[in-house]
């Protein structure tokens, strides 16, 4: 088996489970999760139902980040 076989990934069952998990039918709902395999890569994962879903989440996610900047610039 090659190395590349061995990798950590997240199931793609596991990934659709976790994004039906995320909201109705009826609603809006999507998910991004971020892992790192073995060799410290990130493994990233996302899945939306509408470009509105896939920007809000995005943005989220830039106002985590920043957030996470300038916690580490204070400590």
């Amino acid at each position: 088996m090659s190395e590349e076989n061995n990798t950590f990934s997240i199931p793609e069952g596991l990934v659709e489970k976790i994004y039906e998990l995320s909201g109705d039918t009826d609603k809006y709902k999507g998910l991004i999760m971020i892992a790192a395999n073995e060799s410290g890569d990130p493994v990233i994962y996302s899945k939306f139902d509408s470009a509105v879903m896939e920007m809000a989440l995005i943005k989220a996610m830039e106002n985590f980040l920043i957030r996470m900047q300038k916690e580490d610039d204070k400590g």
